[in-house]
Parts: structure tokens; sequence; C-alpha cells
């Protein structure tokens, strides 16, 4: 049977799609390899502040935005409880030279209509009393919220499957064949499939999909380790962050979950006792109490990186109905619902109501 639109991919940026285009009356397939949040959208930390510990570049300001309140104000549509907890962010700095990054995060957020606060160490330690006392300055943000990927992931797709939207795992696509603008099928394990649109939401894998049609996309696996500790009593409010790309929050259940930068060492999942202790030192400092606490649990994930560190959207090749929606990084929770609102637009009207052109894979594509 022919399907209006396939979504390869269940990851945050393929559920998120979905429910967009279900929103819109469409008829929609997910095809996922595995399970819903399989990769990356389920080893994540899943900070979403409109100004972080990496920049936000130009492009993707109107996308933070949108996405910040869009999360929010879809959530109660899930469903589920995606355990939203909003309050906000202090991003530290130990020295001097460490202030002069907190603050140029400060200015961004001035620009882009945040107003948050710069303070001192012990003004910062009024707000979470067990910071450390090596902290010298800190940014308040109250644009910060955090959430539990896997309800986020399961929530977009709840709300799109009560609209109709279907699912089929242990699909793997092999191939995407086309001819004369149109898709003529999905070529997978377990048989082939028909469409009028296909959108490639794979994450790390999306070049697997794309290289066996001669389109060559630079989206490369990007490891980022997490830390899980046991839970205990509410001990940290905020989301907390560090200019080496440290962060960590506290969840609903108590469990802190620390996070990291990004490596670059292809599908290799291990977990680093090198990399793990960086971090772990580093959150330690920041709130010396974690020091106490057990790590019950280390996962890593895949981030789907692109060169310039902004995600790939729109069409591919030579057909216009072939959508890519991956390359986000480390930010696909962040901008999941920015994205997918985007991409339902392009696949329903046309147009989008930000503009998509700096993400297009035309910047990259070669053939």
């Amino acid at each position: 049977m022919k399907e209006e639109i396939i979504i390869v991919g269940g990851g945050v940026i393929g559920c998120a799609c979905a429910y967009f285009l279900s929103r819109q009356g469409a008829s929609v397939l997910l095809l996922e390899a595995e399970h819903l949040a399989a990769g990356a959208s389920g080893a994540t930390v899943a900070v979403i502040s409109v100004v972080g510990n990496s920049g936000t570049h130009a492009p993707l300001q109107p996308f933070i935005l949108e996405s910040y309140k869009l999360i929010k104000d879809i959530e109660p549509d899930f469903g589920v409880d995606a355990e939203i907890i909003e309050d906000g962010s202090l991003f530290l700095a130990f020295t001097e030279n460490e202030y002069e990054e907190v603050k140029v995060a400060y200015e961004l957020a001035l620009e882009m209509g945040i107003k948050g606060n710069l303070l001192d160490g012990n003004d910062a330690r009024k707000m979470e009393p067990l910071l450390g006392e090596e902290v010298l300055h800190a940014f308040y943000s109250p644009a910060c919220y955090h959430i539990n990927p896997l309800r986020l992931c399961h929530g977009y797709f709840a709300a799109a499957k009560r609209r109709g939207c279907k699912a089929e795992y242990g699909v793997q696509v092999k191939e995407i064949r086309t001819r004369s603008d149109k898709i003529e099928k999905i070529v997978t394990n377990k048989g082939e499939y028909s469409a009028d649109w296909v959108i490639v939401a794979a994450g790390a894998w999306t070049p697997q999909i794309l290289n066996r049609m001669d389109i060559k996309l630079p989206i490369s696996p990007a490891r980022g380790q997490v830390i899980v500790t046991e839970a205990c009593e509410p001990l940290c409010k905020r989301v907390i962050l560090m200019p080496n790309h440290t962060y960590f929050k506290q969840c609903k259940h108590g469990n802190f979950l620390l996070g990291s930068h990004t490596e670059l060492v292809g599908f290799n999942n291990a977990i680093t006792l090198e990399k793990t202790q960086i971090h772990a030192k580093a959150a330690c400092r920041a709130f010396p109490i974690l020091s106490k606490l057990k790590a019950i649990r280390f996962f890593a994930g895949f981030r789907p990186l692109s060169p310039d560190n902004l995600p790939i959207l729109g069409p591919v090749g030579d057909c216009s109905r072939l959508i890519i929606a991956s390359g986000h990084g480390r930010t696909g929770i962040k901008y999941s619902a920015s994205t997918g609102k985007a991409i339902s637009e392009f696949v329903c009207h046309g147009k989008t109501e930000l503009p998509i052109d700096a993400f297009s894979p035309g910047r990259f594509y070669r053939k």
C-alpha cells in the first residue's frame, strides 16, 4: 500500500516530524530500525536552553526561541508527562578568563530578549546553596528547562498516533529509489514500501542510507558520554553549565545526569574513564556534594554532527520529495519542535514560517 509520507527514524526528530505532520492531517508511517529513542535521543541529558555553554549560531536563534516555547505549549497534547522542570540555568565561571566567556553568553541572551543576571559567586550560592566556593561568577538565565528525553519522544509519537500515524519497528532501510522527481520505492529488510514523500531523520546513520543513492552528506557520529548518579533528595534546582562543556541536572526522581562535549571516534560507543573523570571532576568542583554520590550507570550516544554545527534540513539530491532532517549534533532535543514544525510546513505548504535556507543540504551536497 502506498503511504503519503514515510519517516525514516524514530528518534526525537523523526517523532517530532510525525507529530507536526499528523497535526496537518497527513497520513504518516514511521519506520524505525529498533525502537523509539534508540539512538542519541535516549542517551542525552536533555537540556533545553535558549543560551547555553556552547553558544547559539545566528541562523538558529529564531529556531531555539520558537522551539523553547513550542515544546512547553504542546506537551499537554502528548498525554504523557514529559517531566519538564523549569527553574533556569547557572552558567559558571571559576576564573576571570572563563567569566569573559560567561559574559558573551549573557550579551547574546540580551540580544535574544532574555533578561538574565550576571552574579558574583556569593549571589550564585544564594540561588544554589551547595555550589562550591571556587565559583567566582555566574550567569543566571531564566530561559532554560530540562526534560525527560524518552518521554518527549514517546509523547510526540503518542500524539501523532492518536491522529492516525503508524509505526513499524525492526525495519532497516537499505535504499531509497527515486525517478523523475518522485519516490519510486523504499527498499528495506522487510520488503518494499512506496510513498509520495520520504523524510530521512536517521540521525548519525543518515549518511549510510544516502550513500547507497550516491549522495554524500558530511554527518559524523559524535560520541557523547553521560553519567547517571544514584537518586537522592532534591539538592539542585537549576541546570548547571560550565565553559568546558560539562553540564548537569537533577532529574525529577532524584538522579543527577552529567553530560559532556562530543568526541569524533566513529561508531565507537565505549565508555572511557578519561573523559568521564574529566567531567565528573568538573561537576564535583562546581557542586562538591556530588562527590558523595555513587555513579550507577554510564551510557553513550552518537550525535549527528555537521561540519558547521548547523542542522541539515530540506530536499536533497535530484528529488524534491526526499527530505533530510538531521545533523543537529548535541541539540536535537532542543530543536525538535521547531524542526518538526518546519518540515511539516515545507511538505504540506511548500514554504516555512521560519527561514531554513541556511540549513539546506545543498551547502554540502555533492553527487
